[in-house]
């Protein structure tokens, strides 16, 4: 995650986890105060990093489970596999415990519901498609992807088929960029893997404890293709910033206009 991304025209492979870190790191970079280093920031993770990484074993943990086993699971048990041990990373020891028991509530609360089929077709798997609109291949993490029937499932304009798949991201907390990136990304993706863009796209924000759903639609498939272009040439110079005002001169000015939401 620390490394910069460094794709060539030859053989390129665009990475969702390089593009959503390149994408924090512009957005924050306002943040940081001139002459600070982010690297010293980078080399130990924040509470929100920490917490991120153990929900998403919470969750993975929970989806591996038997549906019977997972009426009687414990959230707290599962969480607490990957928690945090020290309370250093975090603003106080009280802070530290409200935001277990915070997340132990959202996940007792957004989990059980979320059973669109008996098991995920793919949890937390890394998966890679070559995109020929890009010259290039896609690599995208799915941390949930759920099979609908085909019976409910809506038509696809773009082919005979039916759209099938619900394509689900479990986010920390409100990142408007990087859920707009991943909207792109799984649409290209799906579309170019299997040949149908997703029935919908979920995006769960733990903290607030809410679901929002995006459905894609065919006319908006080159505005994703012409999005990813865009970071495919952007990324690679997007760790570059203004020595005066610390300011990242990649394309973080350009991105309102390829917003779908």
């Amino acid at each position: 995650m620390n490394s910069p991304a460094t794709w060539t025209d030859d053989n390129a492979v665009l990475r969702d986890y390089q593009l959503e870190d390149w994408l924090r790191k512009t957005y924050t970079a306002g943040t940081h105060t001139a002459g600070s280093s982010g690297r010293t920031a980078q080399q130990k993770p924040g509470w929100k990093q920490r917490v991120q990484y153990a929900v998403g074993h919470a969750v993975n943990r929970y989806y591996s489970l038997d549906p019977e086993l997972r009426e009687v699971a414990n959230m707290g048990q599962l969480l607490d596999y990957r928690w945090p041990r020290r309370t250093q990373c975090f603003e106080s020891e009280r802070h530290y415990w409200d935001t277990k028991d915070l997340m132990i509530r959202r996940l007792t609360e957004l989990l059980p519901p979320n059973h669109p089929a008996a098991y995920p077709v793919m949890l937390y798997e890394q998966h890679q498609v070559m995109v020929p609109e890009l010259g290039a291949e896609l690599s995208l993490i799915f941390q949930a992807a759920w099979q609908v029937p085909w019976t409910t499932a809506q038509p696809d304009a773009g082919s005979s088929g039916h759209k099938s798949l619900i394509v689900q991201k479990f986010f920390l907390e409100h990142e408007p960029q990087l859920e707009e990136a991943f909207i792109h990304l799984s649409s290209v993706f799906c579309q170019s893997a299997f040949g149908a863009l997703p029935e919908r796209i979920e995006l769960f924000n733990i903290i607030e404890g809410t679901v929002r759903q995006y459905v894609p639609h065919a006319d908006q498939y080159t505005a994703s293709v012409d999005y990813l272009h865009l970071l495919r040439h952007a990324v690679p110079g997007g760790n570059r910033s203004c020595t005066s005002c610390g300011t990242n001169v990649g394309m973080a000015y350009l991105a309102p206009q390829w917003s779908l939401m």
